[in-house]
């Protein structure tokens, strides 16, 4: 493990770590939206702070980072009655850095000013009608599918949604017997995902493949050791990425305004 996560710092085993590595990770993963979906560069080190963004230009890399705090008293009763540690702080943690990374993906970063997926510029949009009503969501889903074909994207896609329209979209189709989600996910060839970070009443249809969009990592998601403060001890959840749409006429946008 890299020096400058300062692990031998502090006094744990290896199991210990071994035991918040799977914590993190798995918290992460039930949370993490854009990782099911893009294809991913990397990881390219820690050092690695800015990259082709794949489109000609050199992008820095978003730093994301959550902090946690395990109590002295916590630490030294996992050690006198050869306990586990309880590791909720670091759940939580991983919790708030997985948001931040599809926050990153979705809306992009004004800090290093690069795009989302919703925020880039150059995208095609799409003003939604109704889609708690008829076909609505059937019809223009296949109108932006049509937009890629004319602009000659094709490939898997997927369809990101908020969690409003994800419920609207968990509703049998009148005269069908079949789910809305169902019907387009049969349409589209591909799967439905729901995200917390995405505003309401929002959708983005996009066809996925490295051609088209990935998301580059340097340091993957790990974590590191920062140092004692009042005799507890500080933990700090890093990463940095930089979504690189490569292809704008790969990314459909649906807003309700």
């Amino acid at each position: 493990m890299m020096k400058y996560l300062m692990r031998d710092d502090i006094d744990f085993t290896k199991e210990q770590w071994s035991e918040i590595d799977k914590v993190v990770n798995n918290t992460a993963s039930s949370i993490l939206t854009g990782r099911r979906f893009l294809d991913l560069y990397g990881p390219l080190g820690a050092g690695i702070m800015s990259i082709d963004d794949g489109d000609g230009s050199v992008k820095t890399l978003s730093d994301i980072h959550a902090d946690f705090t395990i109590e002295w008293k916590e630490i030294e009763n996992a050690k006198r009655l050869n306990i586990p540690l309880s590791l909720s702080q670091a759940a939580k943690a991983a919790s708030r850095c997985a948001l931040q990374e599809d926050k990153t993906i979705l809306l992009g970063d004004s800090q290093t000013g690069s795009e989302g997926i919703l925020s880039a510029g150059g995208t095609k949009k799409i003003k939604m009608k109704n889609w708690k009503e008829g076909e609505n969501a059937f019809s223009d889903i296949s109108m932006g599918m049509q937009e890629m074909l004319e602009a000659g994207v094709y490939g898997s896609k997927v369809l990101i949604v908020s969690p409003d329209i994800y419920v609207e979209l968990s509703r049998i189709q009148p005269g069908t017997g079949v789910l809305e989600s169902k019907r387009i996910c049969e349409l589209i060839d591909g799967k439905i995902y729901q995200s917390p970070v995405m505003p309401k009443q929002t959708a983005a249809l996009i066809t996925t493949g490295v051609q088209n969009i990935d998301l580059a990592i340097g340091q993957d998601m790990v974590t590191g050791y920062l140092g004692a403060t009042d005799l507890n001890h500080d933990f700090r959840i890093l990463e940095t990425i930089l979504l690189r749409i490569k292809n704008k006429n790969a990314i459909v946008i649906y807003e309700n305004d």
